[in-house]
């Protein structure tokens, strides 16, 4: 029976393999829900463009166009800032990314030794068997001679 030595090695970067992977589905999830946050703001920046058009043809108080161009410009901070939040959340995501490929490489690594290591176990084991064939097949072979 075939018993790998280094399974546990094998074992080990599975488990790192899949909390890498943990890691980066959550931090995917991150830059995804940003993203939305940042789309949300400049929807509201678009509704509120849609506002002042609409007001251009009524009459209306200054105070109300002031206001709503404070609350644009203040939109307009809220994007930047939200900008430096997704590009802080896709460094990591990069990151992980990469951590993630390196956890699945050596996890690869691993495999294709344990199969390198399994395929010498069958040879050796069809080596031995046709060992004991070969000797079986000459002590018969002496047997009838005699």
């Amino acid at each position: 029976m075939f018993n790998y030595n280094l399974q546990s090695v094998l074992e080990y970067r599975q488990n790192v393999e899949e909390k890498k992977l943990t890691e980066f589905s959550g931090q995917e999830r991150i830059l995804r829900r940003e993203k939305e946050v940042l789309k949300g703001i400049r929807e509201e920046q678009q509704r509120l463009v849609e506002d002042l058009r609409a007001l251009k043809d009524k009459e209306c108080d200054s105070r109300d166009v002031a206001l709503i161009l404070t609350y644009v410009e203040e939109l307009q901070k809220r994007e930047y800032r939200q900008i430096g939040v997704i590009r802080e959340a896709t460094a990591i995501f990069e990151e992980k990314r990469k951590e993630l490929m390196e956890a699945v490489k050596k996890r690869k690594m691993m495999e294709i030794h344990k199969e390198h290591r399994f395929r010498e176990y069958r040879a050796d084991l069809i080596l031995s068997e046709r060992r004991e064939t070969d000797d079986l097949s000459i002590q018969r072979f002496v047997r009838r001679e005699r």
